[in-house]
């Protein structure tokens, strides 16, 4: 599908375009069913800036969430003709975000393209045109090579790390937090460091919550019928 696009900018023009062509692509609904807290906390950060930049004169940023394209404040495009990655985690990440991956091109994927998730000791076939979602900082990730006559692009969607903690300083970097910081701000980031950890991995959807989500008790229902 992208072959005909030779730049960056075609190709960041198109896309958009495409998703909301599709009437919200499935990806965005995977994110905002399976993995709801996190989903939410990437959409209010995002909105929450969006909402500073509007009040700032000359500086606009996009004012509505746009549910075509989602809630990533991020998009980079592979374009190699035969793009492929080594083993790694994306360190600069929002650390228990979630990382959207599409696969475009032509390719076997019984010969190649798989995605490896080395941590987990799984390697996934992962076809042209198909979305997965991972948390890219934490687990290590590459895929394999394709065929030496065939073609693989990729999408990849996920939201960094320093646009949060900008939003969490009050829209300033760590520098101008700490220049103004109290002692007692400086206790409470201690403790807040702490009790990073847990509220980031309470972020993710358990399958116990899962189970409660209007979507499984619907299809429950449907099941029970």
């Amino acid at each position: 599908m992208f072959r005909e696009y030779a730049n960056l900018p075609a190709v960041s023009f198109f896309y958009p375009t495409l998703l909301r062509s599709t009437n919200k692509a499935p990806f965005l609904a995977m994110y905002e069913t399976y993995g709801a807290k996190n989903y939410n906390y990437i959409k209010d950060t995002m909105e929450a800036i969006r909402e500073k930049f509007d009040q700032v004169k000359g500086h606009s940023l996009r004012g509505k969430y746009d549910k075509f394209i989602g809630v990533f404040p991020c998009r980079t495009f592979n374009l190699a003709k035969q793009s492929a990655s080594v083993p790694h985690t994306d360190h600069n990440n929002l650390a228990q975000g979630w990382c959207s991956i599409t696969a475009l091109g032509d390719f076997d994927p019984t010969l190649g393209g798989h995605l490896v998730l080395w941590d987990l000791g799984v390697v996934v076939e992962f076809p042209p045109n198909s979305t997965i979602l991972i948390p890219s900082s934490v687990i290590v990730h590459s895929n394999t090579p394709i065929q030496e006559d065939e073609v693989r692009y990729s999408v990849v969607q996920y939201a960094a790390g320093h646009l949060f903690r900008w939003a969490k300083n009050g829209f300033v970097t760590d520098k101008q937090w700490l220049e103004n910081a109290t002692p007692q701000d400086l206790e409470q980031r201690e403790m807040e460091k702490r009790d990073r950890w847990r509220s980031a991995v309470d972020s993710f959807t358990t399958l116990e919550e899962l189970d409660k989500t209007p979507e499984r008790i619907a299809a429950k229902e449907r099941e029970q019928k």
